[in-house]
C-alpha cells in the first residue's frame, strides 16, 4: 500500500541523508523563505597544512532570498588565508569572521563560497577539533534559523 505523499517524504529523506554523509546542512522554514546553508570540510588536517571549506547557500522553492548574508565563524587556531565567492556575491574578512553578501539569491539557485584556511598548533600540542559555523540570514530568515557547521581535527 502506498500513501499519498510518500515519494516526497522518501525523496526528502534521501536528500538530507546524502548531505549528512559528506557535510552539514540546515534548512530554514521561516514564513516566506525556504533556504539552506551547508558547510563542507575535511575531517582532519595536519598542523600547518592549507585546506578548503566550502559554504553553499541555496534558495529552495519558488521564493527568492532577499538581502541574503552568510556569516562564517572560524575559530582559533585557524587562520583565514583567502576567500573566493560566486559571481555576483562578495566576501570580506574581519579577524576570524567571513561576511558573505549574497544580495538576492534567486529561487532554486545556489551560490558558493570557498574559504582557504590553515590551522597551526603550538609545538608539542595534542590534536584539537574546531567547529567552523555558517549562519544564513535574509528577509524572512531569522538569525539561527539556518545554521550549519563542520568539525575539523587539526593533528600535530
Amino acid at each position: 500500500m502506498t500513501l499519498a505523499g510518500t515519494s516526497r517524504i522518501v525523496l526528502a529523506g534521501a536528500f538530507v541523508g546524502s548531505l549528512a554523509a559528506c557535510h552539514h546542512s540546515d534548512t530554514t522554514t521561516a514564513p516566506g523563505s525556504l533556504a539552506n546553508v551547508t558547510v563542507t570540510g575535511p575531517n582532519s588536517v595536519a598542523s600547518g597544512q592549507n585546506f578548503d571549506v566550502d559554504v553553499a547557500a541555496t534558495a529552495v522553492g519558488i521564493n527568492n532570498v532577499q538581502n541574503g548574508m552568510v556569516t562564517v565563524a572560524v575559530p582559533a587556531p585557524l587562520t583565514i588565508l583567502s576567500t573566493n565567492a560566486s559571481s555576483g556575491t562578495s566576501a570580506t574578512v574581519s579577524g576570524n569572521t567571513v561576511t558573505w553578501i549574497l544580495g538576492t539569491l534567486d529561487s532554486n539557485s545556489q551560490s558558493t563560497l570557498h574559504v582557504n584556511l590553515m590551522g597551526t598548533l603550538p609545538a608539542g600540542s595534542n590534536a584539537q577539533s574546531v567547529a567552523i559555523q555558517a549562519q544564513l540570514t535574509g528577509n524572512g530568515i531569522n538569525p539561527g534559523d539556518a545554521t550549519a557547521s563542520t568539525t575539523v581535527q587539526i593533528n600535530p
